[in-house]
């Protein structure tokens, strides 16, 4: 199997959810470029209340000192109304393990109370729970 030399993304709104599809292996500037379409998104809520979706499955993994890039993007999307996260992996726990280290409550669960993130095998199981929290695209 051949890994792609950089990792590619894209970003949907609808609704009140952010739906983000993650492919390949990233590196700092696809990681840039992302963050960077993220943060226009997610202030373009207006500071109400919004989910995200992301879909992992095809994604390969990041280097390390983009982690902490994500770590900080997401700080700012809670910042921005982000409270519910869906993280659809595949059974692989490298991916989950890696994604773990960006979430803002790994430490210290009262820095953001009102941001919960659960992990999924499935889309369509990601995106029940979500509607059931009240997100929808």
């Amino acid at each position: 199997m051949r890994f792609p030399s950089y990792g590619q993304y894209s970003l949907d709104k609808s609704g009140n959810m952010l739906e983000v599809y993650a492919t390949g292996a990233w590196t700092m500037p696809t990681t840039r470029a992302f963050v960077e379409e993220l943060h226009f998104l997610a202030t373009s809520f207006d500071d109400q209340p919004w989910a995200a979706l992301l879909d992992g499955r095809r994604w390969v993994l990041t280097t390390p000192e983009c982690q902490k890039v994500l770590a900080d993007a997401i700080v700012m999307c809670i910042e921005n109304g982000l409270q519910r996260s869906g993280y659809v992996l595949d059974s692989g726990m490298v991916k989950r393990a890696q994604i773990e280290r960006t979430h803002p409550n790994l430490h210290d669960t009262s820095l953001y109370p009102h941001y919960t993130r659960h992990y999924f095998d499935g889309y369509f199981a990601a995106l029940k729970w979500l509607k059931a929290e009240g997100y929808s695209p």
